[in-house]
C-alpha cells in the first residue's frame, strides 16, 4: 500500500490533509463490500482512486470548488450549513454508501455545504476530469448517481421537517442516534463531550443553557449517562423511539 498526501486549502486558508491510497487490492475490497465491483464500466473502474481523511477534517467547505466525485466506503460523515448569522445548522450524518459532490460536479455548481470526517474515513474518489471523460458516458454510473441524488433529496425533505417542526428533545434524540453506532463505539460517543456541547446546541438550532436541561432530562430518564465530562449512550432503543424514526441520516 502506497499513501501519497494531497494537501487542500480551504476558504479559511488552513490546510486539510487528504491522503490518496495506491492500493488495487484494497480499493477491489471496498467496491466487493459496497456491491460495486462489476456494477460500472470497465473505463469508469479504471478511473477510481481511494482517498482518506483523518477526524474532524474538512472534506469541503461552502463555497468550495469541488475536484472529486467521493463516494464514502467507510466511516461517518457530519454534513451541516453556515448561515449568514455565523451560525451553524446540522443537516445530516452520512453513512455508506454515500455520495458527496455529486450535485457539484453534475450541475458545475460550488458546495453548498460544510463536510466534515467525524472518524477516519475511506472514499472512492473520481476526479473531475476522469468523470467527465469516462463515467459521464457509463449508463450504469449515471443510474447509480441518479438514485443517491433521489435519495439525498428525500433526505433533505426528511430533515428539513425536523429541524422546523420538532422540538430540542426530538432532534437530540436524533442526533444520537445518528451519531452512535452503538454503546461500546467510543470513537463516535467522543463527539459528544462536554466541550462540543455548544457546537451542537448551535447545530441542532437551540441554547447551550437548553441543551443541558434537555440531557438532565435524559440522564433522569436512563437514555444517557454523565461521567467525566462525556455523554454515553445507555438506551438506544429508547432515543430510537423519542426521535420517532425521523433520523438525521
Amino acid at each position: 500500500m502506497v499513501l501519497q498526501w494531497v494537501q487542500t486549502i480551504d476558504v479559511d486558508g488552513q490546510v486539510n490533509g487528504m491522503r490518496q491510497i495506491r492500493d488495487p487490492a484494497l480499493l477491489r475490497r471496498v467496491m466487493e463490500e459496497q456491491r460495486l465491483a462489476g456494477m460500472f464500466g470497465e473505463k469508469t473502474e479504471a478511473v477510481m482512486e481511494l482517498y482518506e481523511f483523518g477526524k474532524g477534517e474538512m472534506i469541503c467547505r461552502a463555497e468550495d470548488s469541488i475536484e472529486h466525485l467521493f463516494m464514502l466506503v467507510r466511516g461517518k460523515l457530519k454534513i451541516y450549513r453556515v448561515l449568514p448569522n455565523g451560525k451553524s445548522i446540522l443537516l445530516r450524518f452520512n453513512n455508506p454508501l454515500s455520495l458527496i459532490g455529486d450535485m457539484e460536479m453534475l450541475g458545475d455548481l460550488k458546495v453548498n455545504n460544510s463536510v466534515e470526517s467525524v472518524g477516519n474515513t475511506l472514499f472512492i474518489g473520481i476526479k473531475r476530469q476522469a468523470l467527465a471523460d469516462t463515467a459521464s458516458e457509463d449508463p450504469a454510473f449515471l443510474r447509480f448517481i441518479i438514485k443517491h441524488l433521489a435519495r439525498k433529496l428525500n433526505t433533505n425533505s426528511t430533515v428539513a421537517s425536523l429541524n422546523i417542526l420538532y422540538p430540542v428533545e426530538t432532534r437530540f434524540a436524533s442526533y444520537l442516534v445518528a451519531i452512535t453506532a452503538d454503546e461500546h463505539d467510543r470513537e463516535r460517543i467522543e463527539e459528544l463531550k462536554a466541550s462540543k456541547l455548544t457546537e451542537i446546541a448551535e447545530l441542532l438550532g437551540t441554547s447551550y443553557r437548553h441543551l443541558n436541561r434537555v440531557i438532565a432530562q435524559f440522564v433522569a430518564q436512563g437514555l444517557v449517562e454523565r461521567s467525566r465530562g462525556a455523554l454515553y449512550v445507555k438506551d438506544i432503543a429508547g432515543l430510537q423511539r423519542l426521535a420517532s424514526g425521523t433520523l438525521y441520516s
